[in-house]
């Protein structure tokens, strides 16, 4: 498998940020979470930044340090927040750039880990109760799948094993730079 830009995409919740770590170390290459380069270059979290300037904002922030990564010469893997694809041109920048990855995952799975782990770190999903959490994700994968289609490779992954996971992403890529030496 070549070195290169790989960008993980998917609906929060989805395992982008623990699957980049280690698909970085597996491939040799630099991990970079988007909304922490975010967090960094502010000085704050999320969480406040949409409290205090809005989305708009943030929208504008994630698409100038998405900007940033893809201009730098470096390899990487990437993993953008859950909505940094379906804003602007993300997507077609992205897919030019190098290798977009969906991680796929079913909205009962996504559902599931959110309530075990919370949301308050989610500003789109913080405060909705049950019936509430489910139903805006479920609108949020309904609105966003347009998107999240664009994406080079597509999988399907459910919420299991990281290494399983990880394999399955590398053998991905490497079925689709076959594909491209064709």
């Amino acid at each position: 498998m070549r070195k290169g830009k790989y960008f993980l995409i998917g609906m929060p919740a989805s395992g982008k940020s623990t699957i980049g770590k280690y698909l970085s170390r597996e491939i040799g290459v630099k991990f970079i979470d988007l909304d922490k380069t975010i967090v960094e270059e502010e000085g704050t979290s999320i969480p406040e930044i949409f409290k205090n300037k809005g989305e708009a904002y943030f929208r504008e922030l994630e698409r100038k340090m998405l900007l940033k990564q893809i201009s730098s010469n470096k390899d990487y893997i990437l993993a953008t927040g859950g909505g940094a694809p379906c804003f602007f041109n993300n997507m077609e920048l992205m897919n030019n750039a190098g290798i977009t990855i969906f991680l796929s995952v079913s909205l009962d799975s996504l559902y599931k880990k959110l309530l075990k782990k919370g949301t308050h770190k989610r500003p789109l999903l913080k405060d909705l109760n049950q019936s509430e959490l489910y139903a805006e994700l479920e609108k949020k994968l309904e609105e966003r799948t347009l998107f999240y289609s664009q994406a080079k490779i597509t999988l399907e992954q459910d919420l299991s094993e990281i290494s399983k996971r990880v394999n399955q992403i590398i053998f991905a890529i490497e079925k689709l730079e076959k594909q491209a030496k064709r």
